[in-house]
């Protein structure tokens, strides 16, 4: 029996599933190749699990209103470690169910007849084999074109042993002081209207056009930027060959991870930079969570229209289906809340 179909087992009765909560390590992880049937078992449970945790936190939050109505107030610092403890099983739990809405989604990006070869090890090595090498031809591409996106010299982003760290400019657009204190924020300067900071995050992703330039270099290729017909861009544009005709959620955040800008002249497969310690992967999340839980409010809806009609040169907003809709802000909503942000030099906050 497989350890998917072990562990789903486990919920079959309540005292069993009273159990699994209380030791949420008895849900495991499966590997690159685990099967089809495996992965969606794995995250079902997963997800029944988080329903469980929520409805036992919202339990636990009223009591601890009755409790502290009746108790004499304690010091700030004792209460919050006493919380932190009482939920460390939860707080842990959202990292890997973040993993297995990723490999949810990554099986249903492939078509139906690759599913059983996904199985085997040399899909997966065959995968992890080029996704590098595509992430760091498209980087190379946009560099190329990353004077024009940001109306900024193009030997800041050509040249590889350019100090952008030590550009006025670039360090207004990230929001850092100085060359020596970097400290990067997680929604800096460069994503907002005017580059105004609004901590409330009501105009996040304003400075739509910035984006639009570079999804429309990566999905139409580099000479589209400067072409004015509706068709620009050649017969062999990424658009095509991955039948992309809107913008997603995860195109706009990866489109507004700030690699081009930071001081980091390659992208590691841990997501986190040399030399800046950005923990891209960690951006990529946070935005992407922001806009699947805003992606129907009528500025989203707005600036998705935007970017679909400064790349596809369409009139009409993004369709919206309802059901992933409400999958995708789970899974985003729960998992994110592992986060951690730091103020230490070079890791976001």
């Amino acid at each position: 029996m497989s350890h998917a179909m072990q562990s789903q087992l486990h919920l079959d009765t309540d005292s069993d599933f009273d159990d699994q909560c209380g030791n949420p390590s008895r849900i495991s992880i499966l590997g690159p190749s685990a099967s089809k049937g495996e992965l969606l078992e794995t995250l079902k449970a997963l997800q029944i699990h988080i329903q469980r945790l929520q409805d036992e936190n919202k339990s636990i939050k009223e009591e601890n209103k009755t409790l502290l109505a009746d108790k004499p107030k304690r010091k700030r610092r004792a209460d919050t470690q006493h919380e932190l403890s009482a939920h460390e099983d939860t707080i842990t739990i959202y990292a890997p169910t973040q993993d297995s809405a990723f490999l949810d989604e990554l099986y249903h990006h492939f078509p139906e007849s690759l599913h059983k070869v996904m199985e085997s090890s040399y899909f997966s090595d065959l995968v992890l084999k080029s996704i590098p090498d595509a992430r760091a031809n498209e980087i190379k591409k946009l560099r190329g074109v990353a004077g024009d996106i940001f109306d900024l010299p193009s030997k800041y982003f050509t040249n590889t042993n350019f100090e952008r760290a030590t550009i006025p400019e670039i360090q207004q657009l990230l929001g850092v002081s100085s060359a020596t204190n970097q400290i990067y924020k997680t929604f800096p300067p460069v994503l907002f209207p005017g580059l105004k900071e609004d901590g409330s995050l009501k105009t996040v992703f304003g400075n739509w056009e910035l984006l639009a330039r570079i999804l429309k270099a990566s999905l139409r290729g580099v000479t589209s930027l400067h072409d004015r017909s509706s068709g620009g861009g050649g017969a062999h544009t990424n658009s095509l060959k991955w039948s992309v005709h809107q913008i997603t959620p995860g195109a706009i955040a990866w489109a507004a991870a700030i690699f081009l800008l930071s001081p980091d002249t390659e992208f590691s497969s841990s997501g986190l930079g040399k030399k800046s310690s950005i923990n891209y992967k960690s951006l990529f999340y946070n935005y992407k969570k922001v806009l699947v839980s805003k992606w129907t409010t009528k500025r989203i809806v707005s600036i998705v229209a935007n970017i679909n009609r400064y790349v596809f040169k369409v009139a009409k907003g993004p369709a919206i289906d309802s059901a992933k809709q409400e999958d995708h802000t789970n899974a985003i909503t729960h998992s994110n809340r592992s986060v951690m942000r730091s103020p230490k030099r070079g890791v976001v906050r």
